[in-house]
């Protein structure tokens, strides 16, 4: 399943997520730039049916791989989609790892991609 979302970024919202992270403003070329972490909110405009269940998760790890910083004005393009998934045995039973990917474009240029690991303790969902 890969999930598509269009994305403006604001001076305004990088604002409010540098403050609450505590990360200094930053700017390029006279322009806001985000901090390196910020598209991990981009999940929140995404529909959770990807994620096909309702159990808990644990966060495994995450990676971001930038092409461009992501700057105030930029309209991205982006696609959410299950890249991988494994399945472990683990102390407590049955792990499996699901890695997404978040691809973000802006113009057909890719700007920044996501890597995200979830894991589901339990019998596979």
């Amino acid at each position: 399943m890969r999930l598509t979302k269009k994305i403006t970024v604001t001076a305004e919202w990088i604002q409010r997520y540098a403050k609450s992270i505590e990360s200094p403003l930053q700017y390029l070329h006279g322009k806001l730039i985000a901090p390196a972490t910020m598209p991990i909110v981009f999940w929140q405009l995404f529909d959770r049916a990807i994620l096909n269940n309702q159990k808990p998760v644990l966060h495994g790890s995450q990676q971001f791989f930038y092409h461009v910083p992501i700057q105030e004005g930029m309209v991205l393009h982006c696609e959410l989609a299950l890249s991988h998934k494994e399945h472990k045995q683990g102390k407590q039973g049955p792990m499996t790892f699901y890695t997404y990917t978040l691809n973000c474009f802006e113009r057909g240029t890719e700007i920044v991609q996501l890597k995200t690991v979830l894991i589901h303790v339990g019998a596979d969902i």
